[in-house]
């Protein structure tokens, strides 16, 4: 499982890389500065690993959520790179939610797999 997680992981490095010329190009507001933002778009992600069957459901779970933030994200960035005819964002838009939408099911899979363990055996 941590060479696959680890693997993951890399995959998302790779997806902030990539958007780095854009930000460039568009222009990147620091923490802090007057962003007018939802506070539930943010996500901390996961402030440590639980112990136990029920606790990796629960990571598997966390995890999980915070992908399809990031896959929801990752299309209303290609609606806004569509509208700006910017057809490398659009481009790599596309390509990152196929990449972010691989992720979540391999987590999904994971959690199938995990929740019996943690619900009838260990509960």
């Amino acid at each position: 499982m941590y060479h696959v997680c680890d693997t993951l992981a890399k995959m998302s490095e790779e997806h902030v890389r990539l958007l780095e010329p854009v930000a460039r190009r568009y222009g990147e507001q620091a923490a802090g500065e007057d962003v007018e933002e939802p506070e539930r778009l943010h996500a901390e992600g996961l402030a440590g690993v639980r112990e136990g069957p029920v606790g990796l459901l629960r990571d598997l779970q966390d995890l999980y959520v915070l992908g399809t933030l990031v896959q929801t994200t990752w299309t209303a960035v290609a609606q806004a790179a569509q509208g700006a005819r910017d057809r490398e964002l659009l481009e790599l838009a596309h390509r990152c939610e196929g990449e972010t939408g691989r992720q979540l099911s391999w987590l999904n899979t994971r959690l199938k797999a995990a929740a019996p363990q943690a619900l009838l055996v260990a509960g």
